[in-house]
């Protein structure tokens, strides 16, 4: 993000000098703050950037090397050699360095200390994140405990936390479900009373709280949902700035979809075969599988170059699968003339290939193009978003999918797993095309 952000200063700047002196429109619709604004249309380059893929070579070599030299100071070193902030920073330098044993005793010995300890919320911070790299849910678990105990709930404790939960709740739901429980009078107590600074807004904290009750419902417990759902309301501000109620308005939205039919998604394009007529199947299996995204999501349209060959392996266990790709209906192309191309051959220089567009990199996989529309239907601000529903199309999860979804056994297998077991088929009814067909 830094490297690209500047890129956009000059032409701020030129907006912002043709726009001075005229009057700000006024509208009884809440609209967002300019800063607020900003952040959102941002949004697609922090997104883009978040994926170290999209990076330049240029900066991926760097970063490798950077990793390297790390790696190797971190190993020329031991914790036992620093004490006080030295370790933090020792801690800083051997997870750059992807060493996480030094990581964690590192922040354990700083945890432990009896010194001054400025920085302990960064310890804890470490040591779950060593403990997740290192694919240790119990130790994760117990460090996220033990933070929200030992340290005061802020932006980097919300972050931290965050991260176990997701990485515990479909593999570890019980442990999830536990640690949601340990954080939510924190997130109550900070709605009731918002800190001073923007670093923790009122939108984020009801995001979190909000994310409880999806957990809770995908666990099969709708009242425990309903009554978490009931104490963030209560706690929840009721006289909030546009930046806080427009994006809890959303949230809410997205979540009143759990537990309802799939709405309606009009349909434009099957890339999945020529000529076919987009649809979605309406006997749903065991579960059916939709990863929404906009055209310009580089690593979204990547992941579904995969979906191809993740549904012939999902589909043995009657499982669904669709890309869902947002963007405007294409134009249909005739293909360049056969003759005109070999008169060209050998007399002029050929042009280059303009690059391929997402509905071209994703002919022959099961991805329907739908409308920008659709993103605004499932409130979706976070790609690719992972909607699953159950043999009975109710919409079950909705949550963004990490980059190694569709690897065996990971998001998406754990998430279809679940449903299947949390809400089986009430027959032995095989869908239209039969159990292990290699169509959606």
């Amino acid at each position: 993000m830094v490297l690209i952000i500047p890129r956009l200063l000059s032409l701020t700047f030129l907006l912002a000098g043709a726009a001075a002196g005229q009057a700000a429109p006024t509208s009884a619709t809440p609209q967002l703050s300019p800063q607020a604004a900003y952040d959102q249309a941002t949004r697609p380059l922090e997104i883009t950037r978040r994926s170290i893929a999209n990076w330049s070579d240029s900066e991926t070599e760097a970063l490798g090397i950077a990793i390297k030299q790390a790696s190797e100071a971190c190993s020329e070193r031991s914790p036992e050699q620093f004490s006080g902030d030295d370790l933090i920073a020792f801690a800083r330098l051997c997870s750059l360095g992807q060493q996480w044993p030094s990581v964690s005793s590192a922040a354990a010995r700083y945890i432990g200390s009896t010194e001054p300890k400025p920085q302990l919320t960064q310890a804890y911070a470490y040591q779950i994140d060593a403990a997740l790299h290192a694919n240790d849910a119990k130790a994760g678990l117990a460090s996220s405990l033990a933070m929200l105990q030992a340290v005061p709930y802020d932006s980097l404790v919300d972050e931290t936390i965050r991260s176990t939960l997701h990485y515990l709740q479909l593999a570890f739901t019980p442990d999830a479900l536990t640690l949601y429980a340990a954080r939510e009078p924190l997130i109550l107590q900070a709605l009731r009373t918002p800190p001073p600074t923007a670093a923790m807004p009122i939108h984020v904290l009801y995001a979190d709280g909000l994310a409880y009750a999806a957990l809770q419902q995908f666990a099969g417990d709708p009242q425990a949902a309903a009554k978490t759902i009931s104490e963030l309301d209560l706690a929840t501000p009721s006289s909030l700035s546009p930046d806080d109620s427009i994006p809890i308005a959303e949230t809410r939205r997205q979540y009143a979809l759990l537990g309802t039919h799939l709405p309606r998604i009009p349909l434009t394009v099957s890339l999945f075969s020529v000529g076919e007529t987009p649809r979605i199947n309406p006997n749903y299996g065991n579960a059916t599988v939709f990863f929404l995204f906009p055209d310009w999501c580089a690593q979204c349209v990547r992941m579904a170059q995969q979906l191809r060959p993740t549904l012939y392996r999902i589909s043995q266990n009657d499982v669904h699968l669709y890309g869902l790709l947002a963007q405007p209906a294409p134009s249909v192309a005739a293909p360049p003339h056969a003759s005109a191309r070999s008169r060209s051959v050998g007399k002029e220089p050929p042009e280059p290939e303009s690059p391929k567009t997402p509905s071209e990199l994703l002919r022959g996989t099961p991805t329907l193009i739908v409308p920008p529309a659709t993103i605004a239907t499932f409130a979706a601000t976070d790609f690719p978003l992972l909607i699953a529903t159950g043999p009975d199309g109710i919409i079950r999860f909705i949550q963004p999918a990490p980059e190694n979804a569709l690897n065996p056994g990971d998001f998406l297998d754990q998430v279809t797993n679940h449903i299947a077991q949390q809400w089986p088929r009430e027959t032995p009814a095989q869908s239209v095309l039969g159990p292990g067909s290699a169509q959606p």
